[in-house]
């Protein structure tokens, strides 16, 4: 069976049955700060991209702004996008503070001119008024590193998480989809045993797995912005990723960092930015 999670496509040989979601907030508490009402705008010019995916950077870089001004983090401030360096760099921020809630509201189409001797462009704006869950001091680190096999895919290859704890651990891997929705792709039905140890480096999807993680476009698209979102929790924390979240069931990008904020004072996670482009560029 080939389950397609927009740019990844999950084969799992066994049916997939979705589980039921169970609160973690009534087995951990708590000590971050949720900033409210965030203001902040956010713009993305129209150059070499769909009006679809302009509108998808402004908001991410409205989302960025949020964090930054929550967290006091930095984020690129540039309007002009023409690669996806940027859309990279907005979503970094997304595990510096977690937006719990938000509320877009879109603002008339502007025009970005770099200087008189150029042509005006098409400008996507939008205001987003957001709540900023800011972890607290994260206790029982585990050391967790975590990289992708490639940060470049072309449309049908083949990607490889590999991680390593120094502590042992339970992960989670999630897809921050290009369609700006979250699925979980680890631990699913097939593969539930997420308990790893410091003694060798682990690797999503394994040889010899029968899931794998094909990367592609979405339909339409020459090219994606995505990214991979681990997240590890020292065994002693009574969590199980599967009671929280439903196997490759994409939710919306708050309703998800809602749910992880409630294990982020006692998780650590790690962001895998990546691009995917079609087999023509």
């Amino acid at each position: 069976m080939r389950r397609r999670c927009t740019a990844i496509i999950i084969v799992i040989m066994l049916l997939i049955i979705p589980t039921g979601i169970l609160s973690a907030e009534n087995r951990v508490s708590r000590s971050g700060e949720i900033k409210r009402a965030v203001q902040a705008e956010g713009s993305c010019a129209i150059v070499g991209m769909s009006a679809e995916q302009s509108q998808l950077l402004a908001l991410q870089r409205a989302r960025a702004s949020a964090i930054e001004q929550a967290a006091g983090v930095s984020v690129s401030s540039a309007t002009l996008v023409t690669n996806y360096v940027v859309a990279v760099d907005f979503i970094k921020t997304y595990a510096k503070g977690f937006i719990i809630s938000e509320k877009a509201t879109w603002l008339p189409l502007g025009q970005y001119q770099k200087d008189p001797s150029t042509a005006p462009i098409p400008e996507y704006r939008v205001k987003v008024v957001a709540d900023v869950y800011i972890p607290g001091k994260r206790t029982k680190p585990v050391g967790l590193t975590a990289k992708l096999n490639n940060t470049v895919f072309r449309n049908g290859e083949k990607a490889r998480v590999a991680l390593s704890v120094k502590r042992d651990a339970r992960i989670a891997i999630f897809n921050i989809m290009a369609d700006d929705r979250v699925a979980l792709l680890f631990p699913n039905h097939h593969e539930t045993s997420n308990l790893i140890s410091p003694k060798n480096e682990w690797v999503f999807p394994a040889r010899d797995s029968k899931v794998e993680l094909e990367m592609h476009t979405l339909p339409g698209h020459e090219k994606d912005a995505e990214s991979l979102f681990v997240v590890a929790v020292n065994r002693s924390q009574n969590v199980e990723f599967l009671d929280m979240f439903t196997v490759l069931e994409p939710m919306s990008f708050s309703e998800f960092f809602k749910k992880l904020s409630q294990i982020a004072d006692y998780s650590e996670d790690v962001i895998l930015p990546y691009e995917v482009v079609g087999t023509g560029q």
